[in-house]
């Protein structure tokens, strides 16, 4: 898994680089969709289908996290933007830990600043890692994909095989961790309706449909 993620990260970094030799301008339209979800309310599928019918790219946690591990060593992934593009994605990361009253290490800033050279590029789905919170200023889409917890333990019980107990528990632990991640390096509430441009329920949208809804969203 780990290699093919890497191979997937070379791949979109040659393709960025040969759009900064075309001198392909960056996006001004809507053109990146962050998708933050409820464990079990299938946004990961929601995700993955509007990748395939808009031919945007799919950034999920492991790639995310991949990217930062690259950055660590090696800086050619953020100089896939043009020196201005970078001079902006330095002036929203510091905006952006001004404005939250953050303190910042080493980890939180190339996570920003992974997260806005995507949003820069454009073109993209990112799913979680906190994405629709370093994106609220750019011209991005911000969902929040949710179930009622019944049917959340139901999807979660056939997808991981366990019973009711395991999958209530599986369901606690993840979406506690995922809001734990948000609040300490967003200062952000991964509850709060209103960092979000779109709630969509999967209990009474199928994925086709919410993946419509998002699609009219953005056109």
């Amino acid at each position: 898994m780990a290699k093919s993620i890497h191979q997937i990260i070379d791949k979109q970094i040659k393709r960025w680089e040969l759009e900064k030799i075309e001198d392909k301008p960056i996006q001004e339209s809507i053109n990146i969709i962050t998708i933050s979800r409820e464990s079990g309310s299938k946004g990961h599928e929601v995700a993955k289908k509007i990748c395939l019918e808009t031919g945007f790219d799919l950034f999920h946690n492991e790639i995310v996290e991949a990217m930062v591990e690259t950055s660590k060593t090696s800086r050619v992934l953020l100089e896939t933007l043009d020196e201005r593009g970078m001079n902006i994605v330095d002036d929203i990361v510091s905006n952006f830990i001004n404005k939250h009253h953050l303190w910042t290490d080493d980890y939180s800033k190339l996570l920003y600043k992974i997260l806005t050279t995507i949003g820069r590029h454009g073109n993209a789905v990112i799913l979680g890692r906190g994405a629709n919170c370093v994106l609220k200023t750019q011209k991005a889409l911000r969902v929040r994909i949710v179930a009622p917890l019944t049917l959340r333990c139901d999807n979660i019980q056939k997808q991981l095989d366990m019973n009711r107990d395991y999958a209530l528990k599986h369901i606690t632990s993840t979406d506690a961790n995922r809001s734990a991640f948000v609040k300490r390096y967003f200062n952000c509430d991964a509850n709060d309706s209103s960092n979000y441009d779109l709630v969509l329920n999967t209990a009474t949208l199928s994925i086709e449909k919410a993946v419509q809804i998002i699609k009219c969203s953005i056109s």
